[in-house]
């Protein structure tokens, strides 16, 4: 088994891509970040660089790098770069560069993050310039494998198809259509179907022989494009596997691990990677940009408790056209603290110097161009220290959850980009849930299409963003799960394409989920229209006057008598739709003063429709078996995304409320964000580090004596230490009282010296300034446990 150093929170940055920063500084920089407190180096090693002929290795540099990281401590993550190919391989294989839909013939070329070349490298499924990859990756592992500096194997900086190269989501971008590919395909369908009877059922083709199947170049039919990008996806993990059998040949002891590029950023169609995929054979996973809840909360729920590392940190972004801005106290803490509040509990910046070669010169630095230090290199140093001195919390948290999760679908991904042609629709939908759930303090978690089966069961409620791609095993397993008691939360076009045949469904909700939903769909309305049959759009307005109607829940009524209407936000679409008798109407379309695409049917309910009239419901709720069943007729999600409204925000609580989930954490009124790293003393010996807080960047203080005291007040009950993690989400300074289920705190004492919280009752009373975060160490009681 590999090893994985579970006392060891890796904290430093990225230095070296050849050729900067040159010889001359290592010694001292490296010194440097020594001396300032942190423990970890990212180093890369180059194969243009590192392998300049075929008989040939150069390792001279990164010798000299890991011999210095060793010799000041630190340790090393060495990320072998593949992308940067040697020009002697396309020399010898003219048939290994990669083809696009549209033709192009990808010739190696330097980029801005790939300054000496090669990119975007060879295809993937070209043998003879693997093999190549397979033996250079297996000299830098023989020669670095026993090296004392050597801490993990990162084997794929970002994994996608073309590196940047051509990334912008078209379906002329598409990669890679040339011999070797198309071939590849081939062997996967068949490995896939069986036949090519049952690949032409699901296709609606009519194949004779399986070097006849062409692999799909624009809009068309949705089954065909699901399948070619599933089996780029597959490439993409696949290569990733490779590599990470040829280390494991040669390297036992060495964890391995690559990082991704969050979705949307990173698709299925132009990138080919998938975190839940890529994290499965790594030992250790990561990310880029990773400092954001949506990237954090993604990157959890794909590593299923693997440790993990925020890879690269871009708290410094620029190019020689737009210069960085300098990185202020606040900024630099989010990116810490926000993935820290959920469990990551590794962080590599980039980088450390400034770049100074290319069109990523003069940014990225935490120091000067010099190399003196910044004053935001000083603060990170601060930042590392306490973090540090809280390992007894960060690296040994119990696990929790609120029952919510988001279904992540890869095939409804690409099902919305071969009928929509762009990914707005589903990943707005996508990151509006998360967004919701983030808002109202749940613990926002995500479960993979796949792991359907397997994870379904731990939870409580699932929303399905704009659900349009379906199977019948899914359906069924989900209705099975709301039968036994879970709650579905679907916007509209339930199953409305069938990945059986790619038919669109005669009946929407599909799957004859109109029976669990207690609804029928009659028409939807979109919020854009074809002029003319021969101009080829696709839906590019979001309908922002979509409004959905429901009651105060706290009977305010109107000087009239009548009950005082609340309006939420809808987009894209408006389904119409048959409500069953047994099902509850929570939000209606339109209503007095409200818009609505559904212009027809409000006409003719007159001006100030009923806002619970059936022919206009929006949003309503159905008991089935002994779960229940919440229909959403128009894209939520995607509305809040862009809105982040008041009325949207209450709207989704009370419907999560409704299907029995309520967060663990919870403030007395919106705009805090609350999150908690905790640890039960009773199940866990306390280490004796001391709590270390009440600094600000460049302060000291001790908040020993926490756990003893807690003790004493723990008597009769179980105490447990916890971390609070408390965001100001609003542009003003607020004050609100955090109460945590279950737990009564004993005790409540920031990390920095700004940071305000006080003991009162059951709650803790915090005050923070606009847009801030703030970090307390905090004992807690709770009720023995039986």
């Amino acid at each position: 088994m590999p090893s994985i150093d579970e006392d060891f929170i890796p904290f430093g940055f990225q230095y070296y891509r050849s050729p900067t920063p040159v010889r001359a500084d290592w010694d001292k920089d490296l010194a440097q970040q020594a001396a300032l407190g942190f423990n970890t180096v990212k180093l890369w090693i180059q194969w243009r660089a590192s392998h300049p002929e075929p008989d040939r290795f150069e390792f001279g540099d990164v010798d000299e790098l890991m011999d210095l990281s060793a010799k000041h401590g630190l340790k090393v993550i060495l990320n072998v770069i593949f992308d940067t190919a040697p020009a002697w391989v396309y020399m010898r294989y003219p048939d290994s560069k990669m083809t696009t839909a549209s033709g192009q013939v990808l010739e190696p070329t330097a980029i801005s993050c790939r300054q000496i070349g090669g990119a975007p490298g060879p295809c993937f499924h070209h043998e003879q310039a693997g093999a190549w990859k397979d033996a250079f990756l297996a000299a830098a592992v023989n020669r670095y494998k026993d090296h004392p500096a050597l801490y993990v194997w990162d084997l794929w900086n970002e994994p996608e198809l073309t590196v940047s190269i051509k990334r912008e989501l078209s379906f002329g971008n598409q990669v890679c259509y040339c011999g070797h590919s198309v071939e590849a395909f081939h062997e996967w369908l068949r490995n896939k179907y069986g036949s090519l009877a049952a690949l032409n059922a699901k296709w609606q083709r009519t194949y004779v022989h399986w070097e006849e199947i062409e692999a799909p170049r624009q809009q068309a039919i949705v089954n065909d494009l699901v399948d070619w990008r599933m089996f780029m996806a597959d490439t993409v993990t696949g290569e990733l596997k490779r590599r990470i059998a040829v280390v494991k040949q040669y390297d036992a002891y060495h964890s391995v691990m690559c990082h991704t590029v969050p979705a949307p950023i990173f698709n299925l169609i132009t990138a080919g990677s998938d975190d839940f995929q890529l994290a499965e054979p790594c030992d250790l996973f990561g990310n880029s940009l990773g400092s954001s809840a949506w990237a954090a909360d993604l990157l959890i729920s794909a590593a299923k408790g693997k440790k993990l590392i925020n890879s690269e940190i871009h708290a410094m972004p620029g190019t020689t056209a737009l210069k960085p801005r300098k990185l202020d106290w606040r900024t630099l803490k989010e990116h810490i603290l926000i993935p820290l509040a959920r469990g990551i509990s590794g962080y590599v910046f980039w980088q450390y110097r400034a770049e100074v070669l290319g069109y990523e010169a003069p940014a990225w630095g935490h120091t000067y161009l010099n190399g003196d230090p910044t004053p935001w290199l000083l603060q990170t140093a601060e930042l590392n220290r306490i973090v540090q001195a809280n390992q007894d919390l960060i690296l040994r948290h119990d696990a929790r959850s609120d029952g919510v999760a988001i279904l992540y679908s890869a095939e409804t991904q690409i099902a919305n980009f071969a009928a929509f042609g762009h990914l707005d629709t589903y990943f707005e939908s996508l990151q509006g849930a998360h967004q919701l759930l983030h808002d109202l303090n749940y613990k926002a978690e995500f479960v993979h299409e796949r792991d359907l089966a397997a994870e379904l069961p731990r939870y409580r409620c699932l929303w399905m963003p704009f659900p349009i791609y379906l199977n019948e095993a899914d359906s069924r397993l989900l209705r099975q799960w709301i039968a036994g008691g879970g709650t579905l939360i679907s916007e509209c076009s339930f199953g409305m394409i069938r990945a059986e045949n790619g038919f669109h469904s005669y009946q929407i909700p599909g799957f004859g989920f109109d029976a669990v939903f207690g609804v029928r769909e009659e028409w939807i309305h979109a919020a854009a229209h074809l002029d003319h049959s021969y101009h080829e759009r696709t839906i590019d307005g979001r309908g922002d006057d979509i409004r959905v109607a429901y009651e105060e829940e706290n009977a305010l009524y109107d000087s009239d008598g009548t009950a005082k209407t609340r309006y939420a936000k809808g987009a894209y679409y408006q389904s119409e739709i048959r409500v069953s008798p047994d099902t509850e109407i929570l939000a209606s379309f339109g209503g007095a003063g409200a818009a609505s695409l559904n212009a027809a049917s409000l006409s003719a309910a007159g001006a100030g429709a009923d806002p619970n009239a059936a022919a206009n419901a929006a949003v309503t709720l159905n008991r089935y078996g002994s779960g229940s069943a919440a229909w959403i007729g128009t894209l939520m999600g995607a509305a809040y995304w862009h809105s982040r409204d008041e009325e949207t925000r209450d709207l989704a609580e009370r419907l999560l409320h409704r299907a029995g989930c309520a967060p663990g954490l919870a403030a007395d009124g919106y705009g805090f964000r609350v999150d908690i790293l905790e640890r039960d003393m009773q199940r866990s010996e306390l280490s004796g580090a001391g709590a270390e807080g009440n600094a600000d960047q460049g302060g000291n203080a001790d908040l020993g004596g926490i756990a003893d005291e807690g003790s004493k007040a723990g008597e009769g009950g179980r105490t447990t230490e916890a971390l609070l993690f408390v965001q100001n989400l609003l542009g003003e300074p607020a004050v609100r009282s955090i109460s945590i289920s279950g737990r009564t705190p004993v005790r409540c004492e920031p990390w920095f010296q700004d940071g305000e919280a006080s003991v009162e009752g059951k709650s803790i009373r915090i005050a923070l300034a606009a847009n801030d975060i703030q970090v307390y160490r905090c004992t807690l009681l709770s009720a023995t446990s039986s």
